[in-house]
């Protein structure tokens, strides 16, 4: 039986133009991320002064066009982060379908988690900016005081997100690793980078101070990784023969 040929009525795997176009799209949504997303916070970034409720609420305020259009961004990430979680659940689903399926899980609660945490933390804070009439209930500065506190609890809540993100990345590094038809080596480093962000949530969590220590420690493990994983999805793409040996034998061993 032909490779690509359907087995007692499964689908038969995609042409090697067909997975080469799946491949593409994960890679310009996984380079989109790190174009889009570091934009997105640094906006937001720039007008949050630590410790200064003030000063912060008329940044907002001065600047609630570049405000929303950094929590654009951060919302377009979530939906970014679903249309990749399911391509690579494709990708992968050969190697293992509940490794698969689990990774794609974690990505989407990751996705979910950000969007709690960046858009609606935001969403807060231009509420309590916005001058409502029932805002006069509170005292000179406690409004203020409210959209510092939302702002400053998102950094709290993006732990949450790089725990979901970590295990992502861990499961598929594995599943890279196990493959076949993606080197080893972006396995290794997939998984390198899924543990540093484990690190850096659990550390921060356990131990506040380690914050800056550890990020530098996220930044060395997860850019390699996540980016050369990324371009070679885009520019190289996946063993098509190799991947549809794994689909066949996939389709096989659940008969």
């Amino acid at each position: 039986m032909s490779a690509t040929t359907a087995v007692r009525g499964r689908p038969a795997a995609p042409t090697a133009q067909r997975l080469r176009r799946l491949t593409r799209w994960a890679g310009i949504l996984y380079l989109a991320i790190f174009v889009v997303y570091p934009l997105s916070t640094g906006i937001r970034g720039s007008l949050v002064v630590p410790g200064d409720a003030a000063a912060t609420a008329e940044n907002i305020r001065a600047g609630e066009g570049l405000f929303r259009l950094g929590m654009a961004g951060e919302a377009s990430i979530v939906l970014i982060e679903v249309a990749l979680a399911a391509i690579l659940y494709v990708l992968f689903r050969p190697v293992s379908r509940a490794g698969s399926f689990a990774a794609a899980l974690s990505r989407v609660a990751e996705g979910v988690v950000m969007a709690a945490g960046n858009v609606f933390t935001s969403i807060l804070t231009l509420v309590a900016l916005g001058g409502a009439g029932y805002l006069t209930a509170f005292g000179p500065g406690q409004a203020e005081a409210l959209a510092q506190l939302f702002q400053d609890a998102d950094g709290s809540i993006i732990l949450v997100w790089g725990l979901f993100f970590g295990l992502s990345l861990v499961i598929t590094g594995w599943l890279a690793f196990r493959s076949g038809f993606v080197p080893r080596v972006l396995g290794i480093l997939l998984g390198l980078a899924g543990v540093g962000y484990l690190v850096q949530s659990f550390g921060v969590l356990i131990h506040p101070g380690l914050a800056g220590p550890l990020e530098i420690v996220v930044i060395v493990l997860a850019v390699p990784g996540e980016l050369l994983f990324g371009l070679w999805l885009l520019i190289k793409g996946v063993d098509h023969a190799a991947w549809t040996r794994r689909a066949v034998e996939a389709d096989g061993a659940h008969l």
